[in-house]
Formats: C-alpha cells, structure tokens, sequence
C-alpha cells in the first residue's frame, strides 16, 4: 500500500517538473489576425499559461491512469479474505460480503484515525455511504481494446446479417399465410357454392310450399282469386296420367261460372252475361249515374261485337278506357262522401271490371264467347284435359261466382289426392 503511494507522488512530482520546464516555451507563442498581433497562450493567473495548465491536466491524467485501484482503498479479494476465519485476530472479522464494485459489500480500507485495518463499507454500498455511488475502476489496455472493438463490430456484423436473415423468413412467411388464405378463402367459395341452394331449387321449395298450402284447406281468398285452384291444377298435370284419377263429375251450372284466362288476357268473366253489369250500390249513386250507364252501354256493344267474331272497334275501346279512368278518378274524389266500406267495395269492383276491359283487347278475345276458352267437361279430368289443350288457368271469380270456385276447389283436391294416391300404389 504505501509503496503505491510512493510511486504516485514521484509520478505526480515528475510531471510537475516536465510541465515547468515546458511552461516557457507556450508562453512565448504569438500569432497575427489581420495584422494585430494574438498571444495564443494567455495567463490565467501568475505565473501559470493556459498552455501549461493543458498540459499539467494531461499528465495528471496519465499518472493516475496506472494506479491499481486497490491502492486507493479497494480490494477486488474482499470476499476471499472477509470469509477466512483464520484473518479474525488481524482486525477481520468473518462475514460474507459480495464484490466492491457490485455495491454494499465489505472492503479493506486504512482508517483515516489509525489504529491499522478495518472492514468498512465501500462507498457504492448504498445507504451506509455519505458520498454516494462511484464506479468501481477498471483498466482496458489498449490491446485489448482494440481485440474488444473487433469483437464488438464482428458481432454487430453478424447480428445485422441474422436480422436481413429472419426478416427473409418472416416475409416468406407472411407471403405463405397469404398463400394459405387465399386457398381457405376458394375454398369457403367452393363449400359456399356446393350448399347454396339454386334458383331452382328455391323454385321447387316455392311450389312445394304453395301446392301444400293449396291442398290444406286455404283461405277462401285463395280458392275465390284462383291461386289454390290453379297450384292444384299444375300437381294434376304433373302427374302425366290424368286419366288414372277417380271420376268426379261436374254440372255445367257450375262451370258456367269459372272464368278461365290466358295468364295475360285478363279476366272477361264480368261481361259474360252479354256485357250487363251488377254495379255495386256505391256505383249506383247520383254522382256516378251518368258514366256508369256511358260505360255499361259501351261494353254491351264491344260483347255483341266479339260475339259476332269480330274484334273491338279501336274507337269504341278508346271510349271505353276514357271513361272508366273518369270513373275511377271520380271514386277517388268521393272518399269523403262514402264509407270506408262503401269506397273499399267500390274499389274491387272497378279493379275486376279493369281486368275485364283489358280482356276485350286481346286479338283472340272472341275465344270467350264461341265456347273455345271456356270452362267444359263432364268431370274434373275432362276439364284439365280441355285447359291444358287450350294452355288456360283459372282467372279470379267475377261477384256471384264464389259458390262455383268453393265446389270445384274441393272435386279438385280430391282429384289431385287420388292421383297422387294411385302414383304411390306403383
């Protein structure tokens, strides 16, 4: 220990010497900066230069950088010597320190008040310090720097390769997740497509539904607007073998009153009475007298003419259409002098009567009068036969016709069940 100190005052006092006898020669520097002369070199107090201070600095510097640190009171050996029993009668005691420079740990110091060694703490140990933390010392030579800065740039090198290497992966990666995805996705489309059910499909389940409906006893309004009616009509004509039914005769009084249709002629089964009108009784008011008995008169004349085989005179369907709309436009101005009631018969009235008119237009419209598009036959499967022959369906029963389509409905479904019976028996 003391040997150390020795040998740091003599490198402490040669510097002092060397930077003396170099003093004089900084001193003496001047320069010029446009023409005025500089002192490069000033003093910072008597007798010591700016330069001679750097350089005093420097050598100071250099002269600690090779004392050991366990000259100025640390001893990297603490923990070997602070567990050794046998250092207990030197002024040791025996306890289980860590390493100095880890902080809070147990070093051999001189006391400052003599009286030879002690263990104390060193100063990084924390709260038992008054002057805080301070690094422990170390010494780099510069081999070793310079073998530790290649170690550092190897190192570093390979990192950033090993960076650019799992970036490639990780972007291989990712391209193979899309990859994959892309895949799943054709294939949710390709299960999608195989479970969706077709448009005619959907169709199938449609008339499925409406022929069920048809066969367990519908509304009435569905019997009397035809739809029930026409379901059961296509199930027969399905089956292919009409003939295989049970016979379910028919009277002509009741055919009288089925009105058949094209699909697209509308329904001429309010003017088959030669073209005489039941006019509701809120048609039948002053305020609608006038046109009423116009386009009664009218309709009469385009029935005789289709009687007659001829078709309508286009003057006298002008007539006719003229009129009905002021009609309709009327009805649609006297809701405050009718009923809800009133205006709402009103209304299906003239809406039938529409459909009837649209009838008259048709070029094969006299086919409602010569027995052609009617309804015949004397039982149900003479009568499918006649309609599918002729391609008709059943039109909306005109006012006093309900009857009929209630009793034909039900020699229809009976039919339709006995076919359908027969079909399963082979």
């Amino acid at each position: 220990m003391f040997d150390a100190l020795r040998r740091l005052g003599v490198l402490g006092l040669a510097g002092l010497l060397l930077a003396a006898t170099a003093g004089d020669g900084y001193a003496r520097q001047t320069t010029r900066f446009d023409g005025i002369k500089v002192n490069a070199n000033p003093t910072i107090r008597p007798g010591l230069t700016l330069g001679q201070y750097a350089y005093n600095t420097a050598v100071l510097g250099s002269a600690f950088s090779h004392v050991p640190p366990y000259a100025l009171g640390y001893n990297p050996y603490m923990n070997a010597l602070a567990t050794t029993p046998s250092l207990a009668g030197y002024g040791l005691s025996t306890v289980a320190g860590t390493n100095p420079y880890l902080g809070g740990a147990a070093s051999l110091s001189t006391s400052p008040y003599g009286g030879g060694y002690s263990l104390s703490t060193t100063p990084g140990g924390g709260a038992s310090s008054p002057y805080g933390y301070y690094p422990p010392y170390s010494y780099i030579p510069p081999t070793a720097a310079n073998y530790m800065g290649l170690a550092s740039l190897t190192q570093a090198q390979g990192q950033y390769w090993k960076d650019i290497s799992q970036a490639r992966i990780t972007r291989e990666t990712s391209r193979q997740m899309a990859l994959d995805t892309a895949r799943k996705t054709i294939e949710l489309e390709r299960w999608y497509e195989a479970t969706r059910p077709t448009s005619n499909q959907l169709r199938d389940k449609e008339l499925a539904t409406e022929l069920d409906r048809a066969r367990k006893d519908p509304p009435a309004t569905d019997v009397w607007s035809g739809r029930s009616l026409n379901e059961l009509l296509r199930s027969i004509k399905a089956t292919g073998a009409i003939n295989r039914g049970p016979n379910l005769p028919l009277d002509d009084d009741t055919l009288k009153h089925i009105n058949l249709t094209t699909g697209t002629s509308g329904n001429i089964g309010m003017l088959k009475d030669d073209g005489r009108l039941a006019w509701p009784l809120p048609l039948k008011e002053a305020q609608f007298a006038e046109l009423q008995k116009s386009l009664d008169k009218n309709l009469r004349r385009a029935v005789a003419d289709l009687k007659g085989k001829d078709p309508v005179d286009s003057a006298l369907l002008n007539d006719i259409n003229k009129q009905f709309k002021e009609l309709n436009d009327k009805l649609g101005g006297s809701t405050d002098e009718l009923s809800p009631g009133q205006y709402i018969e009103a209304k299906r009235y003239l809406n039938q009567l529409s459909s009837a008119i649209k009838a008259l237009q048709d070029p094969k419209a006299p086919n409602y009068f010569n027995n052609t598009w009617n309804a015949k036959g004397k039982n149900a499967a003479e009568l499918v036969a006649n309609m599918s022959k002729e391609g008709l369906m059943f039109a909306p029963a005109a006012p006093g016709d309900e009857g009929a389509y209630t009793a034909l409905y039900q020699v229809l479904r009976t039919f339709e069940a006995g076919l359908q019976m027969s079909q399963r028996r082979e």
